[in-house]
């Protein structure tokens, strides 16, 4: 069974190596916003990355620890607390660690052997992002920490929730379970992924190259050409692309103009090319019955005492939010707050015009709410 978050307390502070201290990357009207850096090495050599992001001169009122969604990343890329969650937050008294998966520190370009992948399991990521929650602990003894993640990070977050303590969990368009459907056999699935030998998704089937520059046009100047003559603009373009994605508004509603599509830009161009594809056919297995034999980091659902707070976007279809809404009501806490996000797509649910009212200022008031509660 793999236990990484039994390090000593003592040994958690050593064994993360700072890569930039406390840095100014955006101002608001309250203050300066800050970064800080860290990098640690877990098993066999692979790396994960902590930042931290927080407004100088106040004193918070709680921790949260963000679990990015599959190939997104604890990188700070637009510095406007109106599109960036991490810093609204931060500037309201909530200061923020995100983390880096083992995924952000393999070059886009590697070109050698991604057998090692086949280990990137959800407990390890899972066991990752405990061992981020020791240092946080460590560093903020005395505030209340909350777990939160948006999609996959979403199931990592649940998943957390039941190896260390945490004061709450937000579920941000994802979901850890689903109503019971058909048997998925597991072996058979592990049997076709070993012997087609691929162990990694890439991010996109259209290249790196192609669709880095397809971004970059829009980030430039979002009214100049496109690189598709069907489009008037790099703007259009993606929109397209993006509306088009997973269905109908499904990954974006950009149709509607719910996102900025330069914020979009921004965003998506930094996100890391790889992912564990073992974790897809773990995910199936875990989704599909309420306590998977197969792993221990459900054992606990159904059984969950904190607060969980949960956001759907209402363009990703009933089955998406069927699930959230499951997992959230499920879990046992009795303290489960549902918002369904009308006319949202999946990203949107960060990124959107209304975010701030619709679901950063919701989260600053449910933190604050939840950290100002006398302990039981």
């Amino acid at each position: 069974m793999f236990l990484p978050w039994v390090y000593a307390e003592e040994t958690v502070d050593a064994d993360f190596r700072i890569v930039h201290p406390d840095q100014v990357v955006a101002s608001t009207v309250g203050g300066e916003i800050v970064e800080a850096q860290w990098r640690r090495t877990v098993a066999n050599g692979d790396s994960i990355g902590l930042h931290r992001y927080r407004q100088l001169n106040q004193t918070p009122v709680g921790a949260l620890l963000y679990l990015p969604g599959t190939n997104m990343n604890g990188v700070l890329k637009t510095a406007d607390e109106r599109s960036n969650l991490w810093l609204f937050l931060a500037a309201r008294g909530i200061e923020v660690f995100t983390l880096d998966y083992r995924t952000h520190f393999i070059a886009h370009d590697f070109a050698g052997d991604l057998s090692f992948m086949q280990g990137w399991t959800m407990e390890a990521f899972v066991g990752d992002a405990a061992i981020a929650a020791a240092k946080i602990r460590q560093m903020l003894p005395e505030l209340p920490l909350f777990v939160g993640g948006f999609s996959r990070g979403a199931s990592y977050a649940y998943a957390l929730a039941g190896q260390v303590k945490v004061d709450g969990l937000i579920a941000l368009d994802g979901s850890f379970k689903r109503i019971p459907s058909d048997h998925f056999d597991l072996a058979a699935a592990l049997q076709q992924f070993d012997e087609e030998g691929q162990y990694a998704s890439v991010l996109s089937r259209r290249g790196y190259t192609s669709r880095t520059e397809m971004m970059q046009r829009v980030m430039d100047d979002a009214t100049g050409p496109s690189m598709d003559e069907r489009y008037e603009s790099a703007a259009e373009h993606l929109s397209e692309v993006l509306f088009n994605a997973w269905g109908p508004g499904v990954l974006a509603n950009t149709r509607a103009n719910v996102s900025s599509i330069e914020v979009l830009a921004r965003e998506m161009i930094q996100y890391d090319w790889f992912f564990p594809k073992i974790q897809n056919i773990e995910g199936r297995s875990i989704t599909s019955q309420r306590d998977d034999p197969n792993t221990f980091i459900d054992d606990h659902f159904g059984a969950m005492e904190i607060p969980v707070l949960y956001f759907g976007a209402g363009q990703f279809g009933a089955e998406s939010l069927l699930g959230g809404i499951y997992s959230a009501s499920r879990s046992g806490s009795k303290d489960v707050t549902v918002h369904v996000l009308e006319n949202y797509g999946h990203l949107d649910v960060l990124f959107a015009h209304n975010a701030p009212e619709d679901v950063y200022q919701v989260i600053v008031d449910w933190i604050t709410e939840k950290s100002l509660q006398p302990d039981e």
